[in-house]
């Protein structure tokens, strides 16, 4: 990790954050979508992480570059800096203020596992309150089952699967929709984040990458 920077407030508790990724922003050196993109390489989850498709590094960073709605998700270490954890994103958003609609990713390391449905909420919450997203549409690959697993937990309702809709290793596969609606979630999110929060005026330094 490079040295600390300037404290960022975005959505953490105690031992967890999520950076909201702004390219030229001294919060990231430059590099962090490479590393990103190895350290998912490394795991061989490049494919699992985009439904079937695998992408070159080239590929991840244009996606990435054109969205611009990447948020790094980050542990908290005991010198106040963070190490990224994994990754998450919002792809076609659509509608207005008070009635808007996106689709979300998620991508997470190996070994996060003990932090990684609590990152995820922080993760949610800011694209419900500061993006300000109405409803989550997930389209999971639908022989995932740890992908619609997971998101069960962090609140997702299965609405809908569409036949053969994926490509994925030569073949068409079933997409399953997941759906979240910040009025469901945001209100018990709040009282999870009283539990969980950092104390008032801790501040926590954020790093760039590895």
């Amino acid at each position: 990790m490079t040295d600390s920077v300037k404290s960022w407030h975005f959505y953490r508790i105690r031992g967890l954050q999520v950076c909201p990724y702004i390219e030229g922003s001294p919060v990231f050196v430059d590099q962090m979508l490479p590393y990103l993109y190895m350290r998912l390489k490394q795991d061989g989850n490049v494919a699992t992480t985009f439904c079937g498709e695998h992408k070159t590094l080239e590929q991840f960073i244009t996606y990435f570059d054109r969205l611009k709605t990447m948020q790094v998700l980050c542990t908290v270490n005991e010198n106040n800096t963070v190490q990224p954890i994994g990754f998450s994103w919002l792809d076609n958003p659509r509608g207005v203020d008070g009635c808007r609609a996106a689709m979300p990713g998620f991508a997470l390391f190996k070994g996060s596992s003990v932090w990684s449905r609590n990152v995820c909420r922080l993760g949610i919450a800011y694209w419900f309150h500061s993006l300000k997203i109405d409803i989550l549409h997930g389209v999971q690959v639908a022989s995932n089952i740890p992908a619609r697993n997971f998101a069960r937990r962090l609140g997702f309702k299965e609405v809908a699967l569409i036949p053969e809709y994926h490509f994925v290793d030569g073949k068409l596969e079933a997409a399953r929709i997941m759906s979240l609606k910040a009025t469901d979630f945001m209100p018990d999110f709040w009282e999870w984040k009283k539990i969980h929060d950092i104390e008032d005026g801790e501040e926590i330094a954020v790093d760039g990458n590895e």
